[in-house]
């Protein structure tokens, strides 16, 4: 069930999800959390990387689902977020298809769109779902508090 916190709606995790791996080494990122974004808008996807970035987080996008989650089987990220509305897989069958990989199904899936579609987010597995537009205090807390639901130390710089 999502709870609502600061506009964004938070499924609160199980106490079982909170023991899982979270795929890959950080070796390669620094010690940061890998955010992979799948955006079909190139300036949301500039907006979301400089408000991510700055905030000591390693992105990687994505501009349709399916080039997503070729990403996220190879680089195994921390979080994923995606628009609804994205090409090839769209983004809540990008959802339910990582929810329903072996692999990949502890990867945190933040759902980010202009639609009203929270009620369908949380039925295909997202963890949360934020509605555009693009508030960068929002975004950036709704990750550093999934990432810590999660018991990931590997966020972002603490503000």
């Amino acid at each position: 069930m999502f709870g609502s916190d600061r506009g964004a709606l938070i499924k609160q995790p199980r106490a079982s999800d909170t023991s899982q791996s979270h795929g890959a080494p950080t070796a390669g990122r620094g010690g940061r959390a890998l955010i992979l974004v799948v955006e079909r808008d190139p300036h949301i996807r500039e907006l979301e990387s400089y408000f991510l970035n700055e905030a000591g987080f390693a992105v990687e996008f994505a501009a349709d689902g399916v080039a997503a989650l070729e990403i996220a089987r190879g680089l195994r990220p921390d979080i994923v977020i995606t628009e609804v509305l994205v090409p090839k897989l769209d983004g809540l069958a990008l959802c339910r298809t990582i929810k329903g990989d072996s692999e990949l199904r502890q990867t945190v899936v933040l759902v980010f769109s202009i639609l009203a579609v929270q009620s369908r987010a949380s039925e295909a597995g997202a963890d949360a779902f934020l509605i555009k537009p693009l508030a960068e205090r929002c975004l950036v807390d709704t990750v550093r508090q999934l990432l810590a639901a999660r018991g990931n130390n590997r966020g972002g710089n603490v503000r």
